[in-house]
């Protein structure tokens, strides 16, 4: 009999370890606490918007080639839009506009060297102590710090934000084209995935959420216990428990009478961060949001409105329908002090991790998400060859 992986989470860690299982020729069992797939990286309809929106303002970029070779074994990718290589900015102090493009940072070539950990650059050292200093700190380091790594520049690793830079910034037009979902997150992840699982005989169980794990290779849900035969094998793609410090997210949908000008826009000199658009709706984005999570809805929504309605050139007084999300622990500090803390993989024998937060070389994304699971199932089933492509 064909051996059983169980993968504990259908986030998209977890998604593609079951992929991943699938693809090295084992029977898969997924079981997950929430009603549906695809965890912080998920779509919905929104009554209010009467639109589909996302929990998350997510991006993929070429240089993610886990998570696009995922998204074509799923299926996926036909609900992905590829854009230009270039990320406009707007800063809303002075009203000067700027592009980030490949290889042109738009800062003098001294600190484009140091963001980039040129010479060299120490692990413990943060963005802001290796270029607080520089004369484009508050108007491109600090922003696209936050921007890349949801951590105030205060706090966030240079080594980390380097080593992000030099693969996104310097591979090329590719390495920087974005990958937008006009359909939704779900359509290009958990929606494939699931339905690819379910072609393949997977067996997904919805609203089981994991107790613990027991003595003699043994599950623990609410509602009973699985039991793994000698031969089987479990990955638990699961969130990283309260002791890991995390940033909070928060996210405005804005729908409004016309698509705006822009697919994506950074903004500088305001609250909001970042604004991504699909159609009609805008979604304004501050991350290391913790001092906003405690605002209420209205009151946020109209603060970042008037950020949106000064990139629009719209009345920042007329506040459109809108969406707020909060997610308090949306992704890990990128801290040195935190980063050292990731764990690996490993488990048990029988028993592997998946997730994001783990350690290694990037940020928590789509990308680290979806590596993460395929690195869990290559331990889990013994299988180095085992891949997306």
């Amino acid at each position: 009999m064909t051996a059983t992986l169980h993968v504990v989470g259908a986030g998209l860690a977890g998604l593609a370890a079951a992929i991943a299982g699938l693809r090295a020729g084992w029977r898969v069992a997924v079981h997950e606490a929430a009603p549906q797939a695809g965890g912080r990286c998920r779509s919905f309809r929104c009554p209010r918007l009467d639109r589909v929106v996302d929990n998350g303002a997510h991006l993929v970029l070429g240089a993610n080639r886990t998570a696009l070779a995922f998204a074509r074994a799923i299926g996926g990718i036909e609900a992905m839009e590829a854009g230009e290589p270039a990320f406009p900015f707007l800063d809303l102090a002075d009203g000067r506009r700027r592009t980030l493009a490949p290889y042109r940072f738009g800062a003098g070539p001294m600190e484009s060297l140091a963001a980039l950990g040129l010479p060299w650059v120490a692990g413990h050292e943060t963005v802001a102590v290796r270029l607080g200093a520089a004369p484009s700190y508050r108007r491109l380091w600090e922003p696209l710090c936050l921007a890349a790594l949801n951590t105030p520049a205060t706090d966030a690793s240079a080594r980390m934000f380097a080593r992000l830079l030099r693969t996104v910034m310097t591979g090329g037009r590719q390495a920087l084209t974005p990958y937008s979902f006009p359909f939704g997150l779900s359509a290009a992840f958990a929606a494939p995935a699931v339905a690819t699982l379910a072609a393949h005989g997977a067996e997904i169980t919805f609203r089981r959420r994991l107790i613990g794990v027991g003595p003699g290779r043994r599950l623990i849900f609410d509602d009973g216990i699985v039991s793994l035969s000698a031969a089987d094998r479990a990955v638990l793609a699961l969130p990283p428990d309260a002791t890991f410090a995390a940033e909070a997210i928060v996210n405005v949908h804005f729908r409004l009478d016309r698509p705006p000008p822009f697919r994506h826009l950074g903004l500088t000199g305001g609250v909001a961060q970042w604004l991504s658009a699909r159609n009609d709706v805008v979604t304004a984005t501050v991350s290391a949001a913790g001092r906003l999570v405690e605002a209420q809805p209205d009151a946020l929504a109209a603060r970042l409105w008037r950020d949106v309605a000064a990139a629009l050139g719209d009345d920042p007084a007329r506040v459109p329908p809108f969406r707020v999300l909060k997610e308090r622990r949306a992704t890990l500090s990128h801290s040195p002090a935190t980063l050292r803390r990731r764990p690996g993989p490993d488990g048990a024998e029988w028993l592997w991790r998946a997730g994001d937060w783990l350690s290694g070389p990037w940020p928590c994304t789509i990308e680290t998400a979806v590596a993460s699971g395929l690195a869990a199932t290559r331990l889990a089933v013994g299988r180095d060859d085992v891949d997306f492509a």
